[in-house]
C-alpha cells in the first residue's frame, strides 16, 4: 500500500469538507449549473483577473474544470474496465498556462463542463454500482475506487464554486 505523503491527505480531508458526508452524485449533476450561476453577469475583464499572483483567474479556473473532466473521465474509464492499472498525477498550473484559458470564450468553457460532465456521469451511473469498488493506483494518493474519486471530484467542485464567490466578494461583482 502506498504512504500517502501528508499534504496529499491534507488536500482530500479538506476537499471531504466542502462535500460534508453528502452523496458525490446529486452535487455533481448540480454543478454546471451552479458555476454558469457564479460567472452570470461578468464581463471578460472580471472573468479574466487573477485575485492573487500566482493565483487562478474566474477563467482559470473554469479551464482547471474543463482539464478535470477530461482527467477523470479516462481515469474512472481505467478504473472500470483495467482495474489496478496506475493514475498519472498532472501538472494542474502548467495545463492552465499552456491551454490559456483566460483567453478563452468563458460560455464556451461552461458548454465542455456540462457536456463533459454529463458524458461522464452516465458512464459511471451506468454501470452495477459494485463496479464502484474498482479502482486505480494513483501515483500521489494511492489506490482510489471509483467511488472515492467520484467524492473527490464532488468536494472539487464546491471548492471551485467557492474560490469563484470569493473571488466576487474581494472585488465586489
Amino acid at each position: 500500500m502506498k504512504r500517502i505523503r501528508p499534504e496529499f491527505r491534507a488536500y482530500m480531508k479538506r476537499i471531504d469538507g466542502f462535500r460534508a458526508g453528502r452523496a458525490p452524485i446529486p452535487l455533481m449533476k448540480a454543478a454546471p449549473a451552479k458555476l454558469e450561476r457564479a460567472v452570470r453577469g461578468l464581463n471578460g475583464r472580471q472573468l479574466r483577473k487573477k485575485p492573487a499572483r500566482g493565483k487562478w483567474s474566474i477563467a482559470d479556473i473554469l479551464g482547471h474544470l474543463v482539464d478535470t473532466e477530461v482527467v477523470y473521465g479516462y481515469r474512472y474509464r481505467m478504473a472500470l474496465a483495467e482495474s489496478g492499472m496506475p493514475i498519472q498525477a498532472y501538472d494542474q498550473p502548467a495545463w492552465a498556462e499552456a491551454f490559456r484559458y483566460r483567453t478563452r470564450d468563458t460560455k464556451r468553457l461552461l458548454r465542455q463542463i456540462k457536456l463533459l460532465r454529463q458524458v461522464n456521469l452516465e458512464l459511471v451511473t451506468g454501470v452495477p454500482r459494485g463496479w464502484w469498488k474498482r479502482y486505480g493506483n494513483h501515483s500521489e494518493r494511492g489506490r482510489e475506487t471509483v467511488r472515492r474519486t467520484l467524492e473527490l471530484i464532488a468536494g472539487h467542485d464546491l471548492n471551485h464554486l467557492d474560490q469563484i464567490k470569493g473571488i466576487r466578494k474581494k472585488y465586489g461583482w
